[in-house]
């Protein structure tokens, strides 16, 4: 139990990590300036268009897809002599354009629809969280072999909340990148010390127990990242609705758990839920 409660805790802060990673990330991912088009997987014109500039100082850009004749796909994704000839529609005109259930059965994994951009993008994604991991433990080690693991977990957790506001709310066209790197830097190492007292009681128990967590870690977020690359390119956004109500059970799990004494029966059933619950909840976002 031990195990999983760290592992559970683990696992919040990866997520977390990880889809600030992303957010961080993908502004990277921009289209280029001017209406300048470039083909995309589907065998469709992906154009770009800029707007007046934000406050930001970045531009506004929409993307809209655009169908190209049948005629005019030279090497498209799937060569002519493989498009069977489409049921007429109700004016009489054959339908050129695959349907939703061709374009899945030809589609095949979400690794093999992976871009070079985005393959760039998530090396970036997943370099910042490895930075972020090592910053958190060089953090907690250090806590926990000097006086400053006496201090009161809230305080370094609530520290931490400072850092992570100033990187939600700059941005790299306003602020120099080593400001957001020692944002980040921060935000980590707060974290990362206020889980040395849970790591110092749990080797103080069992010093099995954090490699155990760590283990169970690596192998439920290294499981959910295979997962999300092997199934079917956008099935994952289809955990968005329910991984948002499973939060808000988690929410009211933990505001009635502030209310019901720890000698009722409910106590432990809400604990439960609050732990596994959480730890599932989590997990899956890191396939989402």
């Amino acid at each position: 139990a031990e195990s999983w409660a760290l592992a559970a805790a683990h696992t919040r802060t990866l997520s977390m990590s990880f889809m600030f990673g992303v957010r961080a990330a993908r502004l990277s991912l921009r289209c280029p300036t001017g209406p300048a088009s470039r083909p995309s997987s589907m065998g469709h014109s992906l154009r770009c268009y800029s707007s007046r500039p934000s406050r930001f100082g970045n531009k506004k850009r929409t993307q809209v897809l655009e169908q190209e004749p049948e005629a005019a796909r030279g090497g498209d994704w799937v060569s002519q002599s493989q498009v069977k000839e489409a049921p007429p529609t109700a004016a009489g005109a054959p339908a050129t354009f695959p349907s939703y259930e061709q374009r899945q059965q030809q589609a095949g994994s979400q690794y093999e629809s992976l871009s070079d951009g985005v393959v760039a993008h998530m090396r970036r994604v997943y370099a910042t969280l490895a930075t972020g991991i090592g910053i958190s433990a060089a953090a907690s080690v250090t806590a926990m072999a000097t006086p400053l693991g006496l201090v009161h977990p809230l305080i370094p957790g609530l520290g931490a909340m400072v850092p992570l506001l100033g990187l939600m709310y700059t941005s790299k066209h306003t602020h120099s990148q080593t400001l957001r790197a020692g944002l980040f830097a921060a935000f980590t190492g707060l974290s990362g010390w206020a889980m040395a007292p849970l790591l110092l009681v749990a080797l103080k128990v069992s010093p099995a127990i954090v490699p155990q967590a760590l283990a169970i870690t690596t192998g439920l977020f290294g499981t959910m990242t295979a997962l999300s690359l092997f199934a079917k390119p956008g099935s994952m956004l289809r955990l968005g609705v329910p991984l948002g109500a499973g939060m808000l059970m988690l929410l009211g799990c933990g505001v009635a758990g502030m209310f019901v004494p720890v000698t009722s029966a409910w106590y432990p059933l809400l604990h439960s839920i609050n732990l596994y619950g959480g730890l599932g909840v989590f997990t899956l976002y890191i396939a989402y």
